[in-house]
């Protein structure tokens, strides 16, 4: 299959269209969904930028946090059920703990394993690596809080050693996969072969008159978890090697640091709703991937987190040149590179124009900015000065700086 380039305007960043998945997700539906062309060029390669697949994140330290604190309970919790412990209170458990050096070692693990994946992203200076690990390394004992409560209201279900058929290596959705008999299964896969769907289910439970799925949740709650689960339950439901004996799922529990929240499993009139739902909703997805633009849905809220938004010229056809905002406020700004003003200043043009927009202000260490180059800026921040008739921005350690070639796309 040849691939489908897609020019995004920015210098470095021409993008290599993915092209139709093995597998769906909840998470990668929902994001189709939202917007084509975010879904897109989140996956894209850009090999003039990197060699990693996707474009490089911008990760935000609370989003890493997450990371991190279900990577630790991932690590404890399979250690948990190697060694036959139903529960944190056993003295098992505490001899499990122990051998890992206790809870606070395992987070601050996961946070190291965690930054190490960044290496290499050309989006992060060593600047901002540095704030990164400082933020994370100050949230360490919030983390260890977190997942000591999740721990402290887990029950697991006595799981028998292994007997049973071993991994069966049918299914192109990873190795190792086999029947998930009594006990506890954390961070286990199910696959949906029939609609190509998949997902990763943070603890399945089975004993011998239940099926419980829980999902841990680190952010604030939200409905979509609770449709998540359902997803989840189909999954186990439809999957042949995981749940051969067609089991239904009986409780699904989304966890949250200071509660949980437990709802029903969907019954089998529920599921099969649920599944040609999803199936429309996949084949729909599948549309998007033959156009050679794919389609961009902009809206204020949805870009306004979008990590791909520099790359979209539909973000940056409904952002007004001076729109109205308030002191204080971080915006992001398409202009031309107008003259200097002083040693760490510039003004910025319109484009359409060529009048003086915004005086940008910038710390000692930016890179000069040539006049007349076509740049694109996120997260400024509008400052005020008297001196000045004009508004003025602040690249701060949050700003970035993309230059724009000849075409956008």
């Amino acid at each position: 299959m040849s691939k489908n380039t897609f020019t995004t305007g920015i210098k470095a960043s021409e993008a290599v269209l993915p092209t139709r998945p093995a597998y769906w997700s909840y998470s990668s539906l929902q994001e189709m969904e939202a917007c084509p062309r975010r879904w897109m060029l989140s996956r894209a390669e850009y090999p003039e930028l990197w060699g990693q697949r996707g474009y490089p994140r911008l990760p935000a330290a609370a989003a890493l946090f997450g990371d991190v604190v279900h990577a630790a309970l991932e690590t404890i919790v399979k250690k948990l059920v190697a060694a036959q412990c139903t529960s944190l209170r056993t003295a098992e458990a505490v001899q499990v703990l122990r051998s890992l050096g206790g809870i606070t070692a395992v987070v601050e693990t996961a946070m190291r394993d965690r930054l190490a994946l960044l290496e290499g992203n050309p989006r992060l200076d060593g600047d901002r690596m540095k704030r990164l690990s400082v933020e994370l390394r100050d949230r360490v004992p919030h983390a260890r809080a977190q997942v000591q409560a999740y721990l402290s209201r887990t029950v697991l279900p006595a799981t028998p050693r292994a007997t049973g058929p071993q991994a069966d290596p049918r299914t192109s959705a990873g190795p190792g996969r086999r029947p998930a008999g009594l006990g506890a299964h954390p961070e286990i896969p199910l696959v949906a072969e029939t609609l190509r769907l998949m997902g990763r289910v943070d603890l399945l439970t089975v004993t011998q008159d239940r099926v419980g799925i829980t999902d841990y949740k680190t952010g604030v709650e939200d409905p979509s978890h609770l449709d998540q689960l359902r997803l989840y339950a189909l999954l186990w439901d439809l999957d042949r090697i995981a749940n051969p004996e067609r089991r239904p799922a009986t409780e699904l529990t989304a966890a949250y640091p200071s509660r949980e929240i437990r709802v029903t499993a969907p019954g089998d009139t529920q599921l099969r709703d649920l599944e040609e739902t999803v199936r429309r909703r996949i084949a729909a997805a599948e549309a998007e991937l033959v156009a050679s633009v794919p389609r961009a849905l902009p809206s204020k809220q949805k870009c306004a987190l979008c990590q791909v938004r520099q790359l979209c010229n539909a973000y940056w056809e409904q952002t007004p040149e001076a729109e109205p905002l308030s002191l204080g406020t971080w915006f992001d700004y398409q202009g031309v590179v107008g003259p200097q003003n002083g040693a760490h200043s510039w003004w910025l043009l319109s484009e359409r124009t060529g009048q003086r927009t915004l005086l940008l202000r910038a710390a000692a260490t930016m890179r000069v900015l040539p006049p007349g180059r076509r740049i694109r800026l996120l997260n400024l921040r509008l400052d005020d000065d008297p001196e000045v008739r004009a508004p003025v921005a602040t690249l701060t350690a949050a700003s970035e700086v993309f230059v724009l070639t000849n075409s956008e796309g």
